[in-house]
């Protein structure tokens, strides 16, 4: 069994940590490579900006890991990005809370910060993906203009291993975690073009934490299975937009609810209507594929199923008070 007691925020120290305790070398570069007998697969490290690290994992360890993130005073925060297939037993926890996922694929991203214990136990055998970005109060506030006392933030924390769930990776989320692999560290814009993608990842992570500020607010009554059924509404709407999405009575008939109450429900807890909050969400989309610069107006249009570029630019203007080429130029 491999434990590591991490009190740092040195993603480099992490995989020096995490050599010694497999007893493989690291030559104190950016990556760690696992072979037998203790696993396959890489695991890296990227700093981009001041006060960010990220991590990216594509792992199997052959033995039982244990990480454990002390609490601290110097405040940071943990967004992960895992997509990970369970067959035994995998345990979160934070602080004395607990979440167990056994044979099902956990694919969310979550939010986790030092103000509590962090603790993952997962079993031997496991194939990891896994972006994890880590940065400091300072940078929050410097590039997201967001404040570390924020309601909604402090909201989702303070639901500890019950938000864990909220927000599933979609096509999108799994799009960019793959382009993180695919950069050559020869290519002159690979700060750019890296620096671009992990601030979509966390920029779509937050945009849609404060979509879901009822969810978070527990402003609704609504059972726990009524919860989970939304959530899964919710994923199915905006996993694709390149296609329709399900009519109501398909949505009704997915999570064996009455088409009546699934709307009032959904308003309830994501404080709109079933296709307000798609339409909201993939024109959302088509800005981030706007931002990346590789896709035009029209593509950006067809990608979240418009077939008119005209409406789509209205409905852009509508949502965001820009018109799409002002995202394009702010990509140049």
């Amino acid at each position: 069994m491999i434990v590591l007691n991490i009190n740092h925020i040195n993603y480099r120290q992490l995989l020096q940590d995490l050599s010694t305790a497999l007893q493989i070398p690291y030559q104190q570069q950016d990556f760690l490579t696992l072979s037998a007998p203790s696993g396959e697969g890489v695991i890296k490290t990227i700093s981009l900006f001041d006060e960010l690290q990220v991590l990216l994992v594509d792992a199997c360890f052959n033995e039982r890991m244990i990480t454990i993130r002390e609490r601290s005073d110097n405040r940071y925060f943990i967004l992960h990005f895992d997509d990970v297939f369970i067959k035994d037993t995998a345990t979160l926890k934070v602080d004395d809370e607990q979440l167990q996922k056994s044979n099902t694929r956990h694919s969310v991203a979550r939010l986790t910060s030092n103000i509590f214990v962090n603790t993952e136990e997962l079993p031997a055998n496991l194939h990891i993906k896994s972006v994890k970005v880590l940065f400091n109060e300072k940078w929050l506030k410097k590039y997201m203009d967001m404040d570390a006392n924020d309601d909604v933030l402090q909201r989702y924390l303070s639901l500890k291993t019950e938000s864990f769930d909220i927000e599933q990776l979609d096509a999108e989320y799994l799009r960019l975690m793959d382009e993180l692999w695919t950069v050559q560290k020869d290519d002159p814009l690979q700060n750019i073009f890296l620096q671009n993608r992990v601030t979509l990842l966390i920029e779509r992570f937050f945009t849609r934490l404060y979509s879901k500020t009822n969810l978070l607010e527990g402003k609704f009554n609504l059972s726990s299975e009524v919860i989970n059924g939304l959530i899964k509404v919710e994923h199915e709407l905006v996993n694709d937009f390149s296609k329709l999405p399900p009519t109501i009575d398909e949505f009704s008939k997915l999570i064996s609810m009455s088409s009546t109450k699934l709307k009032k429900s959904f308003k309830s807890m994501y404080g709109d209507s079933i296709y307000s909050y798609y339409q909201k969400q993939r024109l959302q989309k088509a800005n981030e594929l706007l931002l990346t610069g590789k896709y035009s107006v029209k593509q950006a249009a067809q990608a979240v199923g418009y077939t008119n570029v005209a409406n789509f630019t209205l409905a852009f203007k509508k949502q965001f008070n820009k018109a799409p080429e002002n995202s394009l130029e702010e990509n140049a």
